[in-house]
C-alpha cells in the first residue's frame, strides 16, 4: 500500500498536481469552446429564421391556393404557423389546417380562423335611380368582393356605384361564382333608366321599366333563358315602356282577326285571345300586338276589349279599336238588325269609355226613298237617309221649320242612296216647301222629288211658286201639285181714286192675276197700280170674267170701290156726272156672268161750273187723250167708255157742241157718221141736252172764235156763246 502511495503517490502528487492543473485548464478550454459553439449555433439559427419563415409562408400560401382555400392566411413564427381568416364552413377550416400541416418544414399549426356568420336568406340587391346604382347585402368572400369590384369598373361611363365598401361577408351563399351573378345583374340594370335586382339565395328578381320595346324584348328573352350559376327567375316585374296614346285594334277579314297595337301584360294578351275565341269560335287570330305600359286599369281595358270583340263578331268585314279611353267601330252592317244592334251598343259603351268614332255603313236600301207628310201640326218622316250627318241636318231643319209640331221621325240610315250633300240639299228643300203647306207631302226617290199639298196662306203659296222654279242642282222636280189656300168667303177688291188703282184680296191663279192687271192697264191708262192681292183657292166659277166685267164700270167713276164676296159684287163711289151711277149699274149687271149678283151705290158729283169754249176744248182734249176707239160698226169699244164718261162730264159744262166729219179724214164717211152718232148718243145719255150736241155733217167751217178739236175722225166745234 505504501508502495502504491509512496513514490507513486509523490509522483502522483507531483504529476497529479500537474496533471490536475492541466485537466482543469483543459476543462476550461473545453467549456469555452462549447459555449462558443453554442453561441455560433444560436447566431446561425437566429440569422436564418426570417428566410425560413418567408419560405414557409410562401409555400403555405401556394398550398392554400392549390386547395382553393385562399381565404385563409398562414403566419409563421419560426416553423410554427398560425392560421387566420373567416371560413365559410368548418370543413374549410379543417381543410386549411391539414393543408398547412402538410407543408414540409412546418413544426406546429395553431388554428386562429373563425366561421363567418350564416345568413338565411342570403340576400343582395342593386337599385338603379338615374345614374346611381346602390348596392347592399352579403358577399361570400373577399374573392367575390373583388369580382364585384371588377364588374363595377366594367359598367358604362357615367354610372356611379355606391355601397361597395359596405358589403358584408357571410356564410349561406349559393354554390358557384356569386360575383358572376352580381355582374349579370349590374349589366341588366345598366340598360334601364330605373330598376332593381334582388338576389335571395338562388332566386333572381328584377323590376323596373324598359326605355323602349327593343330593350324590353331583349331583356325578356335573356331572363327567360337559363340564368348564370343556375339561378332561377323568381320574379319578372320588368314593365314595358309607357305608350301614349295606348292603342289596340282588331280587324276582321272573313275567318281571321288581325290584332295590332299594345297589350299591358302577357296575361292580358291571353284574355284578349280568349275574348275573341268566345265571340268568334271559328275565327283564327293573327296576333301582332306587343307589350306596352300606359293602358287604363287592366280590368277596365279588358272590359272594353270584350265589348269591341262582341261588336266585331257581328261584322263580317270590320274593325274595332281602342285609343286610351276612346272606342272606334268601323265596317259595313249586313242587315238592319245588325245595324240596330250596333247602334244600341253605341249608346251603351263600357264604363269610363266613349264611342269616339262610329263609322258603320248601314245596309243598302232599294229603292232609296224618303218621305215627309204633314197634316196641320202633325208631321211624319219616313224612309232612309244616307248618313248620320245628313240625318242630323234634316233633324235640325225639321226643328226650325216645324216649331211646336208633333213630329214622328222614322227615318233610318241606309246605304245605296245619292251622295250625302246632294240628298241633304234635296231633303231640306222639300222640308221648306212642305212647311209652307197646311197639308201636304213630299217624296224623294233617289234624286227625283214630288210635291203635293195645299199652301198655308197666300204668301206661302207665292214663296212656294217661286221656290219651285229653282230646285237644288241635281234634283229633278217630277211633279208639284201644290194648291193655294182655300179662301172662304172668297174676297177681292179694287179701289180707284186720284192716286191710282189698288188691288187686294185673292185671285185663283197666275193667269187670272195677269188678266186682271191687263184690264187695269187698259181701263186706267197711266194710273199707278198698287197690287197687294194674293193667290187663293176657292174662287167661284167665272171669277176672272166677273172681275174683268166689273172693272169697266169702276173705271167710269171718278172714285170708287169694287168688292167681291164669293158671288156678290158691290160697287160704290162717285160718278163723273149725275147719270153715271145708273149707267154703271146697268152696265155691271149686264156684263156679269151667271152666278154673280151686283149691288151698286154711286153718288152724283157736285155740279160743275160752266166753262167757255176754249176751256171746254181743253177739257174735252184731256179726256179724249186717255184713248177713244170704235169698232167697225162705229160703236165705241168697251175700254173707251171711261173716256166717253170723262168727255160727257166736260160737255155738261160746255157751250153747244157741233159734230162733223173731220176735214181730210181717211175714215169712210159712213163710219165717221156712225161714230158721231154714237158720241152724241153717249153724251145725251149722260145728261147733255140734245140740242147742245148737234150732228151737222154739212155745217160750214167754224167761224173765227169757235175752238174745235178732232177725236177719232170726228171734229167737235165748240160754238161760243152769243
Amino acid at each position: 500500500m505504501h508502495a502504491r502511495s509512496g513514490p507513486g503517490r509523490r509522483a502522483g502528487t507531483m504529476d497529479g498536481t500537474r496533471a490536475g492543473g492541466a485537466w482543469r485548464w483543459d476543462v476550461r478550454v473545453l467549456g469555452l469552446g462549447a459555449l462558443l459553439f453554442c453561441a455560433l449555433a444560436v447566431f446561425a439559427v437566429v440569422d436564418s429564421r426570417p428566410d425560413v419563415e418567408a419560405d414557409l409562408t410562401q409555400r403555405a400560401a401556394e398550398q392554400l391556393e392549390a386547395t382553393g382555400e385562399s381565404w385563409a392566411v398562414a403566419r409563421f413564427s419560426g416553423r410554427d404557423a398560425t392560421l387566420f381568416g373567416e371560413a365559410l364552413a368548418q370543413e374549410a377550416r379543417d381543410k386549411v389546417r391539414a393543408a398547412v400541416e402538410g407543408v414540409s418544414g412546418v413544426r406546429a399549426v395553431e388554428d386562429a380562423t373563425t366561421l363567418l356568420p350564416e345568413r338565411r336568406p342570403f340576400t343582395f340587391s342593386v337599385v338603379r335611380s338615374g345614374a346611381t346604382l346602390q348596392i347592399e347585402g352579403y358577399v361570400p368572400s373577399q374573392y367575390a368582393l373583388m369580382g364585384i369590384a371588377e364588374a363595377v369598373k366594367a359598367l358604362p361611363p357615367g354610372l356611379t356605384v355606391r355601397g361597395l365598401d359596405r358589403l358584408v361577408r357571410a356564410r349561406g351563399a349559393p354554390a358557384g361564382d356569386f360575383a358572376a351573378v352580381v355582374a349579370f345583374a349590374l349589366k341588366l340594370l345598366a340598360q334601364l333608366p330605373a330598376g332593381r335586382v334582388t338576389l335571395s339565395d338562388d332566386s333572381f328578381a328584377i323590376e323596373g321599366r324598359a326605355p323602349d320595346l327593343a330593350t324590353y324584348d331583349a331583356l325578356q328573352r335573356v331572363l327567360h333563358e337559363p340564368l348564370p350559376q343556375d339561378f332561377r327567375l323568381a320574379r319578372f316585374a320588368l314593365r314595358p315602356p309607357v305608350v301614349s296614346p295606348y292603342v289596340w285594334s282588331a280587324a276582321r277579314d272573313g275567318d281571321t282577326v288581325h290584332l295590332k297595337g299594345y297589350v299591358p301584360s302577357e296575361a292580358a294578351r291571353q284574355e284578349v285571345v280568349k275574348a275573341l275565341h268566345d265571340t268568334m269560335p271559328d275565327a283564327g287570330v293573327a296576333d301582332g300586338t306587343v307589350l306596352g305600359d300606359g293602358a287604363p286599369a287592366t280590368d277596365l281595358w279588358l272590359r272594353a276589349v270584350r265589348f269591341a270583340a262582341a261588336q266585331l263578331a257581328i261584322l263580317p268585314r270590320g274593325q274595332v279599336g281602342l285609343s286610351d279611353m276612346a272606342i272606334t267601330l268601323e265596317g259595313a252592317a249586313g242587315s238592319f238588325a245588325v245595324y240596330d244592334a250596333l247602334v244600341a251598343a253605341r249608346r251603351a259603351p263600357p264604363e269610363g269609355f266613349q264611342i269616339a268614332r262610329f263609322a258603320i255603313e248601314p245596309p243598302p236600301a232599294v229603292p232609296f226613298v224618303w218621305r215627309i207628310w204633314r197634316q196641320g201640326p202633325q208631321v211624319r218622316l219616313s224612309g232612309y237617309a244616307p248618313g248620320e250627318e245628313a240625318r242630323r241636318v234634316m233633324g235640325d231643319a225639321v226643328k226650325a221649320l216645324f216649331p211646336g209640331g208633333q213630329v214622328s221621325d222614322q227615318v233610318r240610315l241606309a246605304s245605296g242612296g245619292p251622295p250625302s250633300d246632294a240628298w241633304t240639299a234635296a231633303a231640306t228643300y222639300a222640308l221648306a216647301q212642305v212647311s209652307r203647306m197646311g197639308a201636304g207631302e213630299a217624296t224623294l226617290l233617289d234624286n227625283t222629288l214630288t210635291l203635293s199639298g195645299e199652301a198655308t196662306d197666300s204668301a206661302s203659296y207665292a214663296n212656294l211658286a217661286e221656290a219651285l222654279k229653282a230646285p237644288p242642282p241635281g234634283v229633278r222636280l217630277e211633279a208639284a201639285r201644290v194648291l193655294p189656300p182655300v179662301i172662304s168667303p172668297y174676297v177681292f177688291a179694287a179701289r180707284s181714286d186720284e192716286t191710282g188703282v189698288t188691288l187686294s184680296g185673292f185671285f185663283p191663279d197666275a193667269d187670272t192675276h195677269a188678266r186682271v192687271k191687263a184690264a187695269v192697264a187698259r181701263l186706267f191708262p197711266a194710273a199707278r197700280l198698287t197690287d197687294v192681292a194674293a193667290v187663293g183657292a176657292g174662287a167661284p166659277a167665272h171669277f176672272a170674267e166677273a172681275v174683268e166685267a166689273a172693272l169697266g164700270p169702276l173705271a167710269r167713276l171718278e172714285a170708287g170701290d169694287l168688292r167681291f164676296g164669293d158671288g156678290q159684287v158691290m160697287l160704290a163711289g162717285t160718278g163723273r156726272y149725275p147719270a153715271a151711277g145708273a149707267l154703271a149699274a146697268a152696265e155691271l149687271k149686264a156684263a156679269l156672268p151667271p152666278g154673280f149678283a151686283a149691288e151698286v151705290s154711286v153718288d152724283a158729283p157736285a155740279p160743275g161750273l160752266p166753262v167757255g169754249a176754249a176751256e171746254c176744248v181743253r177739257l174735252l182734249g184731256d179726256a179724249a187723250a186717255r184713248g177713244l176707239s170704235f169698232d167697225a160698226a162705229g160703236r165705241p169699244a168697251g175700254d173707251s167708255l171711261p173716256t166717253l164718261d170723262r168727255m160727257a162730264a166736260a160737255a155738261l159744262r160746255c157751250p153747244v157742241l157741233l159734230l162733223q166729219p173731220a176735214p181730210g179724214t181717211t175714215i169712210p164717211s159712213a163710219a165717221v157718221a156712225a161714230r158721231g152718232a154714237a158720241l152724241k148718243a153717249h153724251l145725251v145719255a149722260a145728261g147733255v141736252p140734245d140740242h147742245h150736241v148737234i150732228w151737222a155733217p154739212d155745217a160750214p167751217e167754224p167761224v173765227p172764235g169757235d175752238p174745235a178739236l178732232t177725236v177719232a175722225g170726228v171734229r167737235i166745234i165748240v160754238r161760243a156763246a152769243p
